[in-house]
């Protein structure tokens, strides 16, 4: 009887622990598919977002200067993102890029502006998706 029992703990742990196992291995579920991409981004998007809203009231010398903050961070960070995720890092380097260069022109058009802006923080809200 105690044989049997064994036998029957055997064949019930054996494909549990298998079944498990491929689970933790091949979950996609929303916390793995954020660990294979960039990972929290949300110091930036705050950026991006003051940035906007300081955009949005014409300032655009400030916008300028708080977009730097932006620029920093992203230099700071780009030897860890870059790494984990080319695809993604590429997506928001170049919103980032239109940005900048919106904000930087001689005289910032405003609606390019914050068309550039919102680019930049759609894409750092899903840098899976190429910006436009």
């Amino acid at each position: 009887m105690f044989k049997q029992f064994l036998l029957a703990a055997a064949l019930i742990a054996v494909p549990v622990t298998a079944f498990s196992a491929f689970q933790i291995q091949f979950n996609t579920s929303p916390a793995t598919a954020e660990a294979m991409g960039l990972g929290d981004l949300s110091n930036m998007q705050t950026v991006v977002s003051d940035t906007l809203a300081i955009a949005t009231k014409g300032d655009f010398t400030a916008a300028e200067k708080r977009i730097t903050d932006f620029e920093t961070l992203w230099d700071e960070a780009e030897p860890t993102l870059r790494p984990k995720n080319k695809d993604q890092w590429s997506n928001i380097d170049g919103a980032s890029d239109g940005a900048l260069k919106s904000l930087r022109a001689k005289a910032p058009d405003a609606a390019k502006v914050k068309a550039k802006l919102s680019a930049l923080l759609a894409a750092l809200t899903d840098p899976s998706k190429p910006v436009e």
